[in-house]
């Protein structure tokens, strides 16, 4: 959640919540293990689709939870 609500330079801010972040990371996951990013074929090259379909549903808790 941290890393769509604090973005590196130039992407845009992507309000995520809890259970919409799965997918991004096991694609983070899977970036930093050779086998697994091997066996499913993913290089710099890839476009891989998330879909994350819950943003912040408790605006307090979001907040708590993507400040460092």
């Amino acid at each position: 959640m941290r890393l769509l609500a604090r973005p590196i330079e130039g992407d845009p801010e992507i309000v995520a919540g809890e259970s919409a972040i799965y997918g991004l990371s096991g694609l983070n996951a899977a970036c930093q293990n050779s086998d697994l990013k091997t066996a499913l074929d993913l290089s710099e090259t890839s476009r891989v689709l998330l879909i994350g379909s819950e943003g912040a549903t408790d605006p307090e808790i979001y907040r708590q939870l993507v400040e460092f």
